[in-house]
Order: C-alpha cells, then structure tokens, then sequence
C-alpha cells in the first residue's frame, strides 16, 4: 500500500488509520507499527521512524501525480433561472486575421438586405373558431307556393283532451205551446166559517151650503155613523184622524158650483191629503160655463198608514166656489203584515 503524505496532518493520520483499520488490526497494533517495530516476535531492525508522537509539521512535499479522474457523479437539481440581463451593445468588427489563425470575434450585424422573393405558399392553417353570429337579414320575399305533396298517413288517434269549462248558458228558447188543461180535481170539503172582523168605520157629512177659494179645507159639521175606535171625527172639523195603523178605504161625494164674480170659464176641484200631502189618485175637478152650472164630484182611494195617528182631510181648488151635500167616509179594510 502506498500512502500519501498531504498538507493537513490529520487528514494524513486518518488515512493512515483507515488503512489499517482495512487490515483487521487494533488501534494498538496500528499506532506500535507505526512506530517502526511489532510488538513482539524477532524481526530484522525496522530504519528508524520517528517517535509516535506527533512533530511539527514538515514542509509541504511535491505534488504528486495526478490521479485517474474519477467517474463524473450524478447531475445536482437545476438551479432557478436567473433574470435575463440587458443585452450589451454590439461591438466593432475585428479586421479579418491571416489565414490559419484563430477566428476572431464577431463583427456588428450588418443592414438588412432587400427583401427576397416570397416563398412558396404554406399549408392552410387550422380553422380559427367561428366568429360571433351577424344580424338577422331583412327576410326575402316569400317563393312560390310548392305542389301539395301526398297525404300522409292518418296518425294514431291522440287521448282525449281535459273538459274545457262550461259556456255560458244560452239564451232562453221560445216558450212551448200551453198544453191541455187537465180535468178538475175533486172538490174539497167547506172549511169552517171564519170569524167576520169587527167592524171599524166613520161616515161625516154636511149639508148647508159653504163657500171656498183654492186652499179651504171642506168642513163636516155632523157624524153619520161609525164603528170602532180605529176612526175619529170632531164635528164642525175638517180633518178625520186614523188612531192606528192599516189599510183604509176613503170616499168622498158632494156637490159644488161657482161663485159669483169668477171669471168664466172657471174650473173647480177637490183633492184628498194624509198629512199636508195629497194623495195619489184621489182628485177630481170641474169646468164650469156659467154661474148657474153645479156638478157632483166623488172620489174613492185606498191609503196605507203605516204610523198613528195620521190626519185625513179634503182641500178645495178654485178662484170662489161653493160646496154642499158633502160626505166623507173611511173605513179599515185590513191590516199590515
């Protein structure tokens, strides 16, 4: 084994101690035989070594001979791509060297030359993507009608449709002609008599003469008769009073004539009020010609009183008139549901 004495003392010591560890000695043994002798055992006289202890430093030695080089170990990671520098100013072209020598660095680019004839056209490239739709044109006019083509075949029946709702009813038809009268029935028994209503009246009247202008209220000096409590009457009064409520019937009769002094002709009347208010249907009146004319004036009309007591009476209506032979009768005929 050839060892080699290097700079560094103790990388030296570790070689050598490395060399023996290789052949199986203790460290013992190893530091013994480095000093020149085994331990035991003859042998011939070992040349002389230095002591075990460590000297100072000799001076460095020669450089040995370069050794094989050794096999070129595995690429390390690729380092980060460092950022691109500025590129540097082109330099000025080196005159041309004699033939044979080394080449010299590279001159400036020089112009650019005059554009060549173009190439040969190159192969098509991909399609691009389609651009985004245009607008929809104006739409043409309409062609010609086609020949109808052959009727196809008739499709399956679909399913019934939901029911729609219903229409609105219709108008109301003519109405049918009236049938025969069906045989009369059986007559049934007599009902039981009913009681007759209590009797409820008043009658007034009066006989001499009286005169009037338009807005006299006719006076009844006398009562003829009356039944009841429904119906009452003060002599020598206009007004008949209805103490409570229902359906009455009121007649009036009597006889009237002008004045002297009107103006012919000269028309007189008579109407029926219930409350100041006159009563539909219940007026009558009279045209004269001359002084002696007279006529007979009568009314009858049915009044509902729904509130008592209520005051019947009868007006006249003429410029002068006279009045005699009057009466005026009401009586209850019912009452209200």
């Amino acid at each position: 084994m050839i060892f080699f004495r290097k700079k560094d003392a103790k990388e030296n010591d570790l070689v050598q101690e490395q060399s023996f560890s290789d052949s199986g000695k203790t460290g013992e043994t190893h530091s013994q035989e480095r000093c020149g002798c085994p331990p035991f055992g003859l042998r011939p006289p070992c040349p002389p070594r230095h002591c075990c202890c460590t000297g100072p430093t000799g001076a460095t030695g020669a450089t040995g001979v370069t050794g094989p080089t050794g096999a070129t170990g595995p690429a390390g990671a690729a380092g980060a791509t460092g950022a691109t520098g500025p590129t540097g100013a082109t330099g000025p072209t080196g005159a041309t060297g004699p033939a044979g020598g080394p080449t010299g660095a590279t001159g400036p680019t020089g112009a650019t030359g005059a554009t060549g004839p173009a190439g040969a056209a190159g192969a098509t490239g991909a399609t691009g993507p389609a651009g985004a739709a245009g607008a929809t044109g104006a739409t043409g006019p309409t062609g010609a009608t086609g020949p109808a083509g052959a009727a196809g075949a008739t499709g399956a029946t679909g399913p019934t449709g939901a029911t729609g709702p219903t229409g609105p009813t219709g108008a109301a038809g003519a109405t049918g002609a009236t049938g025969p009268t069906g045989a009369t029935g059986v007559t049934g028994p007599t009902g039981a008599a009913g009681t007759a209503a209590p009797a409820s009246y008043l009658s007034a009247y009066s006989t001499p003469a009286q005169t009037g202008t338009t807005g006299t209220m006719l006076i009844f000096d006398r009562n003829a008769s009356s039944a009841g409590t429904d119906i009452t009457h003060e002599q020598n009064s206009p007004q008949v009073t209805v103490q409570t409520p229902g359906y009455y019937e009121i007649s009036f009769h009597g006889t009237v004539g002008p004045s002297g002094g009107v103006t012919f002709p000269a028309t007189v009347g008579v109407y029926l009020e219930q409350q100041g208010t006159e009563v539909p249907g219940a007026a009558v009146q009279h045209t004269f010609q001359t002084s002696t004319d007279t006529a007979n004036l009568s009314f009858s009309q049915i009044a509902e009183v729904q509130s008592a007591p209520a005051v019947f009476q009868v007006s006249g209506q003429g410029d002068a008139y006279f009045y005699g032979g009057v009466t005026l009768t009401v009586q209850k005929i019912g009452e209200i549901s």
